[in-house]
């Protein structure tokens, strides 16, 4: 059925940029509040207060805090894989990817905690069914976005004559380092929210984990 009969046209160019430029000073404001209360002081109405709009302003482009907090992680996520992927791009060394990798993770969140706990904090916070990103949230939008991340370490890491077995080592290895380098800004997060130091540097936690990734992606 065309538009002409359903009686609805499709928003012209101009609405469409307007409406994406609204989206994107909530999710700014929304992002504010994170940065001064925590996810937990994300809410519709704190946002339409921090734009002087009402509340029900802002159902148009969110129906609900879930979603709002929602888009907001994908927006965290976006920012983080772009970092990333600007790092491995920037190390000219394939020896040394891993070690760019570990550090960028680091640099992006170390100053912005609570974008950190926004992003890997929800889902030991809110049991499923009301766990912030779902299934299909996962499905469709987190994992592409890291899929082409871990795509150009493997490339970087292995070699263009390494067998389907050794990629797959290659890709696990970056997956490992990308999971140790969350482990640290986790642990990180902790000793900041309890004010409890780690016994190590930030420096020499760094060293060491970037020089164990370097020395096995090198073997």
């Amino acid at each position: 059925m065309s538009s002409e009969k359903s009686g609805k046209r499709k928003p012209s160019a101009r609405i469409s940029r307007k409406r994406e430029r609204s989206r994107q000073e909530i999710l700014a404001a929304a992002r504010a509040i994170l940065r001064e209360g925590g996810v937990e002081a994300v809410t519709l109405g704190s946002v339409a207060g921090s734009l002087g709009l009402t509340k029900q302003a802002l159902y148009h482009y969110f129906p609900s805090k879930e979603a709002l907090v929602r888009n907001l992680v994908v927006t965290l996520l976006d920012e983080e894989v772009g970092v990333l992927v600007d790092a491995v791009e920037r190390e000219e060394s394939d020896a040394r990817v891993l070690d760019a990798l570990i550090r960028a993770f680091y640099r992006h969140y170390i100053g912005r905690l609570d974008a950190f706990r926004a992003v890997y904090c929800q889902s030991q916070l809110y049991p499923a069914p009301a766990a912030i990103l779902d299934a299909d949230v996962l499905r469709d939008e987190i994992n592409p976005r890291t899929r082409g991340l871990f795509d150009m370490l493997e490339t970087r890491l292995a070699k263009s004559s390494a067998s389907k077995v050794e990629r797959a080592r290659k890709r696990r290895l970056a997956y490992t380092a990308w999971l140790a380098a969350l482990g640290l800004l986790t642990m990180l997060g902790v000793a900041d929210a309890t004010r409890d130091a780690l016994v190590h540097t930030d420096e020499d936690l760094l060293d060491t984990l970037a020089g164990v990734f370097d020395s096995a992606a090198g073997s």
